[in-house]
């Protein structure tokens, strides 16, 4: 007989064996229950579309959306790896073991979003958060090498600071120490009440207050000390001491001989290095190889003073000065207010392989090597030029660069100002891991042989070591130099036509900006007795080109001003037959022994009515030993057809002017042409 059924109300309890025995031909209690086994297809499935989503999603949005999905993709991805990787029992994942995804999953995508957000986080605090207002440093650069300096400033605004907050705004500016100096004696402020218009002011024709000064020698720190510490400056208070100007580099002063000459014809047996006099080796290449040697100005360039000191200390300097300036005549290279600016004119005129030496320093001709700008004027060649030889002598001595806090005072910034300053100056010395010396062709203070840019045939065993003047030193020097110096005669002529009325900046017209920068321009005659000047105004009316305001001499009247504001407006311009006739004017009236030149300021708006051509003019000029420089000012450009054409001849130097940077260009010239008030 068949056993009963068993009662589903029965409540007796069954057995362990009965109750882990699997019913017969039911399921494995074990095996993932149909319902989780469809859940997790499900979570499989959703996770699969929403990647698939994000993934057409990521490259139709833009940034920073797009990183923000790729972000969250990922995560998907985690959560669903950790999702499979956790155990299920009956069915179901345990508390604990939910809890371990929870936390993973949330450290994960903590981590994660943190990482890939970062760069998003960041450039919204700093547009809208706390970037404070940058620091404001003007630097003061030397005008020799400026352009390097300028480059390395540059570099530094880029590394200085955190992220893309700008910690600093350093912007740099060139001038030449004799403008410095005097910007120095005057304070840099502004003029006082009533002195509105004098010839000169720092401010307009230098540039603004330099917070930095990269002086290229302890002797301008001392010399610009002493000008700041004159009651005439204005200045009652310290700008700076001149034992916290920090050392930056330094660069030997050398003499650069075209490489054949050193080579093929053995100059000075060979020898990179030499002990030998200053003028024996100028003379040597003057009588046995026929080579000119050139050099900056003695009266703007601290290089062509060291020079003058190496030629005045054994007593040649008179000598010397008379075949430096026949140099300067043969080649038509008139004297340079920069090293750099000298190298480019013998780039210019000879070519990358030169037949003259430069007396010039070992960082100019590293700049001069790389082929790279030597200045604004002067563009860089396609090809590095390796033309020059250096020679060392241990008694030139050398640059010695030194960076200067100037300290003004009521200045609200000047903590922000020193920190950024510090850290200037630990750049440009190599201290900080940024720029270094030797990337600008300069020798650091710890200087060990190391490579240095522009390096062709560099003696870096060479002992390049500095021998500071004091300021009386400096002082007396310059004067030494005005009187060994040859006498010098220059013409000035000034465009008297209807457009230099046009007035400028200030309500002032060109020509009368134009008589303030004569007026500035003959301050400088006298320093050797025998220098004479001459102006005249252009075109008059007749048959004439010109019309004298007074005649050579070596004392000009006290009121140039009046007399050249009495000269009458004349339409036209004879430009060529006025500089013929200027050219027949220096020849009569200058020295056989000195140097001469004629000085035109024009705004070249007027056609040349004249019939006389532009070449009529250089052959004038191949005539005679006289220079010519035009001043090209109001929109007159030097490459424009005006002056182009004359600007051809090695002779003539052409330079643009600013309207409210005339008297600052005569100044500039004319300390060039006669040395010092």
């Amino acid at each position: 007989m068949a056993a009963p059924a068993p009662d589903r109300n029965d409540t007796t309890e069954a057995t362990e064996d009965e109750a882990s025995a699997p019913p017969a031909g039911g399921p494995d209690p074990k095996a993932v229950p149909a319902q989780a086994v469809y859940l997790g297809g499900a979570a499989m499935t959703i996770g699969g579309l929403l990647g698939a989503l994000i993934q057409l999603l990521i490259g139709a949005v833009p940034q920073p959306w797009s990183t923000v999905l790729i972000a969250v993709g990922i995560v998907i991805i985690i959560v669903q790896l950790l999702w499979s990787l956790v155990p299920v029992k009956d069915g179901r994942r345990t508390a604990r073991s939910t809890g371990f995804v929870v936390i993973a999953v949330a450290v994960a995508c903590a981590f994660l979003l943190g990482f890939i957000l970062h760069p998003m986080v960041l450039r919204f605090y700093q547009q809208f958060g706390s970037c404070g207002d940058p620091v404001e440093l003007t630097v003061l650069v030397p005008e020799d090498g400026a352009a390097w300096f300028q480059e390395s400033i540059t570099e530094f605004n880029r590394e200085y600071g955190e992220g893309e907050c700008r910690a600093a705004n350093v912007t740099a500016y060139s001038a030449p120490w004799p403008e410095a100096e005097k910007a120095m004696a005057q304070g840099w402020q502004p003029p006082p009440d009533g002195e509105e218009d004098r010839p000169f002011e720092a401010l307009r024709d230098v540039g603004p207050r330099p917070h930095f000064w990269i002086a290229e020698s302890q002797t301008q720190v001392e010399l610009a000390d002493e000008l700041l510490g004159d009651p005439a400056s204005g200045v009652n208070y310290e700008v700076f001491e001149p034992k916290d100007a920090e050392p930056i580099g330094r660069t030997p002063l050398v003499l650069a001989v075209p490489e054949a000459v050193f080579d093929t014809q053995g100059f000075n047996g060979g020898s990179p290095t030499t002990d030998r006099p200053l003028h024996e080796l100028i003379n040597e290449l003057d009588d046995a190889y026929g080579t000119p040697v050139l050099r900056s100005d003695p009266a703007v360039s601290t290089t062509g003073l060291l020079f003058f000191r190496a030629l005045y200390d054994h007593g040649s300097a008179a000598l010397a000065e008379s075949r430096l300036a026949d140099a300067a005549a043969s080649t038509g290279i008139a004297l340079s207010p920069s090293d750099t600016g000298l190298l480019c004119e013998v780039a210019r005129s000879q070519g990358a392989i030169p037949y003259a030496a430069v007396l010039t320093t070992e960082m100019a001709l590293a700049h001069y090597n790389t082929g790279k700008a030597l200045g604004d004027d002067c563009p860089g060649a396609d090809d590095t030029r390796s033309g020059l030889v250096p020679v060392y002598s241990t008694g030139l001595g050398s640059l010695d660069y030194r960076g200067v806090r100037l300290d003004w005072t009521g200045d609200p910034w000047d903590e922000r100002r020193t920190r950024v300053a510090d850290d200037l100056q630990s750049w440009l010395a190599g201290e900080s891991g940024g720029a270094n010396p030797e990337s600008l062709g300069m020798r650091s203070e710890d200087y060990e042989r190391d490579a240095l840019a522009g390096d062709y045939r560099f003696d870096t065993a060479f002992d390049a070591e500095s021998d500071p003047l004091s300021a009386a030193e400096f002082h007396a020097l310059q004067a030494d130099y005005g009187r060994s110096r040859l006498a010098t005669t220059v013409l000035l002529a000034v465009d008297r036509s209807g457009s230099m009325n046009e007035e400028v900046g200030g309500g002032r017209t060109r020509f009368e900006l134009a008589t303030d920068g004569v007026v500035t321009a003959l301050d400088y005659l006298g320093v050797n007795p025998q220098d004479q000047a001459a102006l005249w105004t252009f075109p008059v009316s007749g048959s004439g080109s010109h019309e004298p305001v007074f005649d050579m001499t070596a004392d000009p009247p006290e009121d140039v001003a009046e007399r050249l504001r009495a000269t009458p407006t004349s339409e036209g311009v004879d430009l060529h037959q006025t500089v013929v006739d200027g050219i027949a004017e220096l020849d009569a009236a200058g020295l056989d022994d000195g140097s001469n030149a004629m000085v035109v300021i024009t705004d070249g708006a007027d056609t040349d009515g004249s019939g006389t051509t532009a070449g009529e003019v250089r052959q004038r000029l191949a005539e005679s030993q006289a220079t010519l420089y035009l001043i090209a000012v109001g929109d007159a450009a030097c490459r424009s057809a005006t002056f182009a054409a004359l600007d051809e001849d090695p002779r003539v130097t052409c330079l643009e002017a600013e309207e409210e940077q005339i008297s600052a260009t005569f100044d500039g010239l004319f300390n060039q042409l006669w040395s010092g008030r």
